[in-house]
């Protein structure tokens, strides 16, 4: 069911992961050794960074906060109890959160909606927040450091307590070169973090490298539980050590071994006496006993499976399955036994594009990635396969929509142009069609391209795109792949062209450093990777594993990303960020798809939500995890529709979130 894929971790998209039980293993343990004496080592050796304090450090001036003005947003009718019914397109090539492999599938589930950092966006509020593991929270005067006093109920699934020496240990971690994650080394880098500090066992504080509006959002990490890789061990085995064995984790749901069903399932159980079940803003969240997801790779097969009730809801955003596979005149709708959903927000997510690999041959030309952008017709594609009567799907217009103010005013995508796009074609020396029809150069090059994802379910998108490029003069291959597959392949850099989604938390203001500055393109470092010209120089060396899967590194949007990272100013963060997303649109790699305020969903009446649905940042229908299951309703659904007992029908609609 959920394909709510990200490239990479972000802070304010959640710097947080399920993290799960260890799993015995099958074969002989590894002999491992207490890594204690080279942490502590490493704590040392970068003590300006790890720093040790008393509580006569704190300032006294502080503005403790606990978001306690703001309202829990769970329904108190929720129950407790039950299995929660799913399904993947794909099997997880591992339950690592990080390295190689770790952003497939099963990514959402492990990561996103599940487990607790320090504080949380609170859904419905304006840039307001709720207590996550930190009870409390506070920012200095010069709003670079975050202050955090730890809930003392706070627990791994273990039954350990998390401490500050876990968040000692999450910085020690992500820097670690044996989890071979760039973008976590980057990230959790001194270039951002400037210093952790621990002032007792129960009080942190972070500091960022600029004050930033939006500060707790980007600091605002999970613990890594020291004592669990005391214990197991973190060296250049890491990744194959660890592929198949869980972290304690701080969430509600955890990973047992026998709940991993190689190739089929995996279920996450509820942890028993969770430590936040009864906290203002956990409580009656969470609810089902067990969740349980099941790998259908043939979408007909996953859609027959929910009709059947052996999965307990499905996507419906397609009209094919709106209007279509499950009408309002279906049997199983007139019954009453599955309900029709309309979920409104109010930042329209996620984003769907074309991500051009601009190091491949042809692509690296910008009269070609040009000449690509009019010749994807991506509005046919918004009319003839997302569109229904109702609830439009409007086409993205720059690499940043949904950001407010921060997304630029005036830019818009390029429009279907066979015309302007030859002319590009032609620029770069493709002006002869060959027989059958497409472009090529005095050399016999064929200007051709594989377009590649792992949405199975959108396979008439890049039907409908193929066919309309080739009157360009280009040619498509399509290549759909098994979800883990594809996002590899893009990881990688191996891909021509890339459809997927991007679908981060709604933010103060979009990533550009992550996803389009050269440092994340190649492993060569700041300006050693251009020429004099400022033109990149030859046989650079591909960073894979980072979210600059477009490979784009241009030397003049590099330095406006750098100013753009260094400001504290909202006023020059809008400026620039109208700057940077014309930059891309001139540089071409990335071409806007569509977007949606809104989500369908079908679900079997026993899969209940708040009566007033009121979610505003949601992006899926299970993400502030506020359903249930009605067990009862359940057996009396199954019993109603084997005597057949109707139900009135429910088509719902929650839009007090609708944008006007």
């Amino acid at each position: 069911m959920k394909e709510r894929i990200v490239w990479a971790l972000g802070a304010g998209a959640v710097v947080a992961v399920i993290t799960l039980i260890i799993n015995s293993a099958k074969e002989p343990e590894k002999e491992w050794v207490d890594i204690t004496p080279e942490v502590e080592a490493y704590y040392k050796e970068h003590g300006d960074f790890f720093q040790v304090k008393t509580p006569d450090d704190i300032p006294d001036n502080l503005e403790w906060k606990d978001g306690s003005e703001h309202e829990s947003f769970a329904s108190p009718d929720a129950k407790q109890g039950g299995t929660l019914n799913y399904f993947m397109s794909d099997f997880p090539r591992t339950l690592r959160f990080v390295g190689p492999e770790a952003n497939g599938a099963f990514r959402g589930y492990m990561l996103d909606d599940n487990v607790v950092a320090l504080v949380h966006r609170h859904p419905n509020a304006e840039f307001g927040f709720y207590p996550g593991l930190a009870k409390s929270w506070a920012i200095s005067d010069d709003g670079k450091t975050a202050y955090y006093k730890l809930d003392p109920d706070a627990r791994y699934s273990d039954g350990e307590p998390v401490k500050a020496k876990d968040f000692f240990f999450a910085f020690y971690f992500m820097r670690s070169k044996h989890i071979n994650a760039p973008w976590y080394n980057d990230y959790f880098g001194k270039e951002k973090f400037t210093s952790i500090a621990i002032y007792d066992e129960d009080t942190i504080s972070i500091s960022y490298y600029k004050a930033k509006p939006d500060l707790l959002d980007k600091i605002s990490i999970r613990p890594v539980p020291f004592h669990f890789y005391q214990k197991h061990g973190l060296d250049e085995d890491y990744v194959k050590e660890y592929n198949w064995r869980f972290e304690p984790t701080t969430g509600a749901y955890e990973v047992l071994e026998d709940n991993v069903k190689k190739g089929k399932s995996v279920t996450l159980t509820r942890v028993e006496d969770w430590w936040a079940n009864d906290k203002k803003f956990f409580k009656n969240r969470f609810n089902p006993s067990k969740v349980r997801i099941t790998v259908y790779r043939d979408p007909t097969v996953a859609f027959e499976a929910f009709r059947k009730g052996d999965v307990d809801w499905h996507p419906l955003n397609l009209p094919e399955f709106w209007n279509k596979k499950l009408p309002n005149d279906d049997e199983l709708i007139q019954k009453g036994y599955i309900h029709k959903v309309k979920f409104f927000n109010d930042v329209p997510r996620p984003t769907w594009a074309l991500r051009l690999n601009a190091s491949r041959p042809l692509l690296n030309n910008r009269d070609i990635r040009i000449g690509l952008q009019y010749a994807i017709n991506f509005q046919l594609v918004i009319d003839e396969v997302l569109n229904g009567e109702v609830d439009k799907v409007e086409r993205m217009r720059t690499v940043a929509d949904g950001y407010g103010p921060r997304s630029h005013p005036t830019l818009v995508a390029r429009e279907f142009s066979v015309e302007k796009a030859q002319e590009h074609f032609a620029k770069a020396g493709f002006n002869e069609r060959g027989t059958d029809g497409i472009l090529k150069n005095a050399d016999g090059h064929r200007l051709s391209f594989t377009l590649t994802t792992g949405y199975k379910r959108l396979k008439d998108v890049p039907t409908v795109l193929k066919n309309e490029a080739k009157k360009a003069g280009v040619e498509i291959n399509i290549e759909i792949l098994e979800m883990t597959l594809a996002w590899k392949k893009a990881a990688e850099k191996k891909h021509d062209i890339s459809l997927a989604a991007l679908n981060v938390s709604p933010e103060m203001y979009p990533r550009f450093w992550e996803p389009y500055h050269s440092d994340n393109a190649y492993k060569e470092e700041g300006d050693s990777k251009f020429k004099e010209d400022g033109s990149l120089k030859d046989d650079l060396n591909l960073k894979p594993n980072t979210n600059n899967t477009t490979v784009t590194a241009d030397k003049e949007l590099d330095a406006l990303i750098n100013q753009y990272r260094e400001s504290e100013n909202l006023e020059e963060i809008t400026r620039l960020a109208h700057e940077i997303a014309e930059k891309l649109h001139a540089h071409a790699a990335y071409i806007p798809g569509w977007a949606k305020p809104w989500y369908r969903l079908g679900h079997w009446r026993w899969v209940r939500y708040p009566e007033d649905f009121n979610v505003r940042l949601s992006r899926d229908p299970e993400e502030y995890n506020v359903h249930w299951i009605d067990v009862e309703m359940k057996k009396k659904t199954q019993t109603a529709k084997k005597d057949g007992t109707m139900f009135d029908p429910q088509i719902l609609v929650f839009d007090k979130f609708r944008s006007k």
